[in-house]
């Protein structure tokens, strides 16, 4: 179950509602079970960590490009 509400940005903090959809949906499809535990939006991607797994790696667009431990 992906659970937030405020993550932060190098910009500062903005609400999940500003999370690509295709992010969430990626999670949702990849770790049915598991929780967000942050998200970091840099300049050129968001970096997601599961809690107790993998860390992920998408563009700005949104699209998936790694996963590492």
């Amino acid at each position: 179950m992906t659970n937030w509400n405020v993550i932060n940005g190098l910009g500062g903090k903005f609400s999940a509602q500003d999370i690509r959809k295709n992010i969430l949906s990626y999670i949702i499809r990849n770790y049915p079970a598991s929780q967000v535990e942050f998200i970091e939006k840099e300049y050129n991607n968001y970096k997601v960590d599961i809690r107790g797994g993998a860390n992920l790696i998408f563009d700005l667009k949104g699209q998936f490009v790694k996963a590492f431990n």
